[in-house]
This record gives structure tokens, C-alpha cells and sequence, in this order.
């Protein structure tokens, strides 16, 4: 087997790289409106229907811990066409799904195939790009990939009112065969030559996800970057619960916490140069437990209004932002001869601790309340964390 060496000119289009990792993504949102239909069509429940959405993201989770080591044993090229052969295939059938079975089983396949870009996508930017510039560039397509869950689910409902649910699948396949086009004609291996037997780097495996240092530093990114769902998921029900607003005002919310995401994608890849590392962490990590510690207090006085509300989440999306780019950076670089394997267990945790948090918020007793706990506790738990390695770098 021989890779290309990481040095001499490299080819991975900006725009290539934002499909790449934004196409199985996009899988977990564009679907989530049209729901109803799916159910409508194969007699399914509410709780049914949902398991087209949660399976899907336990697979695209479970699925980055495998692509990771794969693509840093057999290259990023090989790893990247096979996962997005997957994507289309799988898409296929669920266009052609007859049953709520079969549609289930496609969707998992085409989780399992869609995230295969999310990690390898990931992993070609840090190949060919070091430190500031990795995170400057992770934090541009943060920025461009941060406009898919505001809108996503409308173009999703648009085009099933238009032309059917099954239309909504198509246009991911679609925008996954352009990616597998991009990248068999422009995306060059960035992968280093890597002759070992498979053995060694089952074992590399092993010891970084037995790195104190390494697995730490995921726990502090993923309490402060894909905890913002717990904001994102649970905004509808404190708009009406408990601010007493109609449904429709719920997208004011959301579309102002997007756009608090987006700002800290733009800040982070602005300033990180000038400013460094650690000191934005931290600086990042203040604004998330502030909006968090706002959100409670407020709540506990009975001052949780529409601005406050406004306000704390997005001083907290602001956190998120800004931490997403920034913590993958210094995370994979821990990890120079591993950089799939460690951008693969990232993107794990990054979702099972998303997942965990907005499962956590929704199952307290008042929703309000457990959603600015669950904010605080995370916010303040990743700030700790960033402390306590400034303190001991590790």
C-alpha cells in the first residue's frame, strides 16, 4: 500500500469539503419536518415515525469511530469513496422503501455511509493544514454548515409538499453523488504512507482512547460545543411553556441562536490567530457559562423573559461556535499520526454528549428549569476542564 506524502501540492476545493462533511449531516435535519408524511404513509406513530431521525444519528455517531482508523490505515480517498458509495446506495432505497422496515434499515445504512465525510472531511483539513490555519478553516465551513439546520427542514418541507417525502431523499443522494464525483476527479490522498499491519494500528487505537491528556480534552469539547441542542431542541417548548408565545415566535429563537453559532464560527477563525488558542477557549468558555448562569438565575427569580431568554441562549451558541473549531483543532493535535482515529472519536462523543443532554433537559420535571441546569452544568463543567489544564497543561 502507498499513500501520498503529506508534503508537495494538495487539491481539496473549499467548496468539495463542505459537501463532504455537510452531506450526512444534512440527513439528520432535512427529514425532521416531513415526518407526519412518513408516518401518514406507512400508518406509523409519533414515536415511530422519530426512530427515522434517532437511528439515524446513532448510527452516523457509532459509524466515525470506525471511518476514523480506517482512513488513517487504508488513506482518506479509498475510505471517503466507499462511505459516500454507501450514502447513495442506501439512499436509493430508501426512496423505494415498501415498508417502514425496510425504510428504517436504509436509513441506518445511509448513516453509516453519510458519516464517513464528517470524519474524513475533517481529517483531509488537518492533513494539509496546521494549528491556526486548521482551525481558521474548520471555523469557515462551521460557518457554511451552520446555515443547514435553519434551513434544511424548510426546503425538506417544501419539496415534500411539492413532489412527495421520498423527493426530500433524493435530493441527498443527489448531493451525495456530487461528492463522490468531487472527490474521484479533484480531491488528491493527504493521508501519510502508513505500512504497518492493521494490528498496530488497532493497538494505536487503543492507547489514544486510553490518553488521559487526549480523551479529556474530547470530554471539555463535547460538554461545550453539541450541547447547544439541548438550546435548539428545547427552545419551542420554553417559548410556549413557559414565556406563553405562540409556536410561530419559536423560530425567532432559533434563527437568533443560529445566528449566535455562526458568530462564534466567524469570531473564532478571526481571532484565533491574534489572540491563540487557550485564551479564546477560555474567553469562549466564560460566554457559555454566563448565558447559562443568566438563564438560572433569571429563572429562579422570576425574571426569565423573552430578552433574557434571547440573550442567555445566545451568549451560549456564541460558546458553542466559537469552541467547535477551535477544540477539534487542538484535540486531533494531539494526535499528529492518528489524525482519522481522533477526528472519528471527536465526532462520536460530539453527538452521544448532544444527544445525552437534550435527552437529560427533557425528562426533568420542568423543562425550563432542566434545560438551563443542563446548560450550566456542561458550560461549566468544559470551562473547569480548560482551567484545569491551563493550570496543568495536559
Amino acid at each position: 500500500m502507498r499513500l501520498a506524502p503529506k508534503t508537495g501540492k494538495v487539491s481539496r476545493p473549499f467548496w468539495l469539503l463542505a459537501l463532504i462533511i455537510g452531506s450526512g449531516s444534512l440527513g439528520m435535519h432535512i427529514l425532521a419536518p416531513v415526518l407526519p408524511l412518513v408516518g401518514a404513509e406507512f400508518s406509523i406513530g409519533v414515536a415511530g415515525t422519530q426512530q427515522v431521525i434517532s437511528l439515524y444519528m446513532f448510527a452516523f455517531a457509532a459509524g466515525q469511530l470506525v471511518y476514523g482508523p480506517l482512513s488513517d490505515r487504508y488513506g482518506r480517498r479509498p475510505v471517503l469513496l466507499s462511505g459516500l458509495s454507501i450514502f447513495i446506495a442506501s439512499g436509493v432505497l430508501c426512496v423505494f422503501a415498501t415498508s417502514f422496515e425496510w425504510l428504517l434499515a436504509a436509513r441506518v445504512a445511509q448513516a453509516l455511509g453519510g458519516c464517513a465525510g464528517m470524519v474524513v472531511g475533517r481529517a483531509i483539513v488537518h492533513d494539509t493544514a496546521r494549528d491556526e490555519d486548521a482551525a481558521s478553516t474548520i471555523g469557515a465551513l462551521n460557518t457554511l454548515l451552520l446555515v443547514s439546520p435553519a434551513v434544511a427542514p424548510v426546503l425538506g418541507l417544501w419539496i415534500a409538499q411539492h413532489a412527495g417525502w421520498r423527493s426530500v431523499i433524493l435530493i441527498l443522494v443527489a448531493f451525495g453523488l456530487v461528492a463522490f464525483v468531487g472527490t474521484l476527479l479533484l480531491v488528491s490522498e493527504t493521508a501519510e504512507r502508513r505500512p504497518e499491519p492493521v494490528g498496530a494500528t488497532i493497538a494505536k487505537y487503543g492507547r489514544l482512547l486510553a490518553s488521559p491528556s487526549y480523551m479529556i480534552r474530547v470530554l471539555s469539547a463535547a460538554l461545550t460545543t453539541t450541547t447547544l441542542f439541548v438550546v435548539l431542541t428545547m427552545s419551542p417548548f420554553v417559548v410556549t411553556g413557559h414565556l406563553g408565545l405562540p409556536l410561530a415566535d419559536a423560530g425567532f429563537f432559533y434563527v437568533a441562536f443560529i445566528g449566535g453559532l455562526i458568530a462564534g464560527s466567524v469570531l473564532s477563525s478571526r481571532l484565533v490567530r491574534r489572540v491563540g488558542f487557550e485564551r479564546l477557549m477560555l474567553v469562549a468558555g466564560c460566554f457559555g457559562v454566563s448565558g447559562s448562569a443568566l438563564y438560572v438565575a433569571a429563572y429562579l427569580t422570576g425574571q426569565l423573559g423573552p430578552a433574557v431568554f434571547l440573550a442567555a441562549g445566545c451568549l451560549y451558541t456564541l460558546m458553542s461556535g466559537t469552541m467547535a473549531p477551535l477544540t477539534l483543532t487542538r484535540t486531533v493535535g494531539l494526535a499528529p499520526d492518528m489524525r482519522g482515529s481522533a477526528t472519528g472519536i471527536f465526532g462520536f462523543s460530539q453527538i452521544f454528549a448532544g444527544a445525552t443532554a437534550v435527552s437529560v433537559a427533557s425528562t426533568g420535571p420542568d423543562v425550563t428549569l432542566s434545560t438551563g441546569l443542563v446548560m450550566l452544568f456542561c458550560s461549566g463543567c468544559g470551562l473547569a476542564i480548560l482551567l484545569a489544564l491551563r493550570v496543568r497543561p495536559g
